[in-house]
């Protein structure tokens, strides 16, 4: 039990991987669906008018999005971390699914520091 919670960084780096990659591979479908154009107000409003399921998801996602910035703002100065901007635009402009497990991968290793 005890390495598992010395290597819990690896998981949040597993985590970054499959959050940015899989995130870019959707996207990258919905773009070549929609003829090689982002249509970001189409994005955003599927999630809301689709079904009950979709709304569902997205309330969810965006709590959990708003606790989590809300988070990296406080913790990453808490700490003193470096460049907590940095990871704020990689949740806007690439996914939040990257960028909140890459500043936790990165907070686990500051910590690391700390000791």
């Amino acid at each position: 039990m005890n390495s598992i919670l010395n290597n819990k960084h690896y998981f949040y780096l597993l985590l970054t991987i499959l959050g940015g990659g899989f995130t870019f591979y959707f996207a990258m479908l919905g773009i070549i669906e929609h003829n090689g154009k982002f249509d970001s107000v189409e994005f955003i409003g599927s999630t809301w008018i689709d079904n009950y399921y979709a709304k569902s998801l997205s309330f969810d996602f965006w709590t959990g999005t708003i606790a989590g910035t809300f988070f990296i703002l406080m913790e990453g100065m808490r700490l003193k971390m470096k460049r907590i901007w940095l990871y704020l635009l990689m949740t806007v402009f690439i996914a939040y699914a990257f960028g909140f497990p890459l500043f936790l991968f990165f907070r686990e290793l500051h910590l690391r520091k700390q000791k």
